[in-house]
């Protein structure tokens, strides 16, 4: 029993009601259909609410889930509701209110993210990361998956104001031998943002223990990880829509960028000179 009920738990809701779906009962596979086809609601309906989607009592909606092997509905709407607040793209997102104007939607949606993520942030403390970025001997950026870009985008932001900007992994390169060229006084830019691959927090503590100063950018679901960072800016990333938005995200490099080029000053400026001066001889952009 344990084994089984261990084997349970790590199981995803789809892949329960897929098992369990040949015997099931024609009201318990409504209940199924209407899940699969929009998992994302079952976070926020009451047992009633999906009982009435689905056409059925709430007797069948508590014996589909005792099927399933949740002990009752609210511990399924709380699975649902863990794998939302970890990023899942099935569990994000909502039907759409405004079918009608889909743009409008999306603007609003948009804008409420920055003004949340915008509005946390104290502006000394934006001006004490921009000295960091400008006074830095090395900077070092770090993403994993949908963070990658993003991380990417910071380098190439701050490689054409100052030198020593890179990707802490470059190709072919293990993450240990990215790691180990930090040392005291260096910087990494880590951008952790939810759906973090399992080796994150002790990838933050290895570079921590270099003795290299960390800015982490990560969400509001980001845990251990910013005991071992120097700064942590949380952005929103929850949207309306499926999958999460990284207007915030990019929003905050944006002023982290603008207060490092304040910060550098005339050097700045000299070393960007440089940069379009090379750039114009080799011919690179149009």
């Amino acid at each position: 029993m344990p084994n089984n009920q261990a084997k349970i738990g790590s199981q995803t809701m789809a892949r329960r009601i897929h098992e369990a779906y040949s015997g099931l009962s024609e009201g318990e596979r409504r209940i199924a259909e209407t899940i699969l086809q929009s998992p994302a609601e079952l976070a926020v309906f009451t047992a009633s609410e999906l009982a009435g989607q689905a056409g059925v009592s709430n007797a069948t909606v508590s014996r589909f889930f005792r099927r399933l092997g949740y002990s009752n509905f609210e511990e399924a709407r709380q699975d649902a509701r863990r794998m939302r607040a970890l990023g899942s793209p099935l569990y994000t997102g909502r039907k759409s209110t405004d079918r009608s104007d889909p743009v409008s939607e999306l603007i609003r949606s948009e804008i409420a993210l920055l003004e949340t993520t915008l509005t946390r942030v104290n502006p000394l403390t934006i001006k004490e990361i921009g000295q960091a970025i400008a006074t830095a001997p090395r900077i070092r950026t770090l993403g994993y998956r949908n963070s990658h870009f993003l991380a990417q985008y910071a380098t190439a932001q701050l490689a054409q104001m100052r030198p020593g900007v890179s990707p802490l992994l470059l190709p072919g390169q293990t993450q240990a031998e990215g790691i180990s060229m930090l040392g005291k006084g260096d910087l990494a830019i880590i951008v952790g943002l939810r759906r973090r691959p399992s080796g994150f927090v002790r990838a933050v503590e290895e570079i921590a223990e270099r003795g290299a100063s960390i800015l982490l950018i990560a969400d509001q679901t980001i845990r251990a990880a910013p005991a071992f960072a120097t700064w942590t800016l949380e952005c929103a990333v929850d949207t309306p829509q499926f999958a999460d938005s990284y207007v915030g995200a990019v929003s905050m490099l944006r002023l982290l960028t603008l207060e490092t080029r304040r910060a550098l000053g005339e050097a700045g400026r000299v070393y960007l000179e440089e940069v379009e001066e090379l750039r114009g001889r080799l011919g690179e952009l149009e």
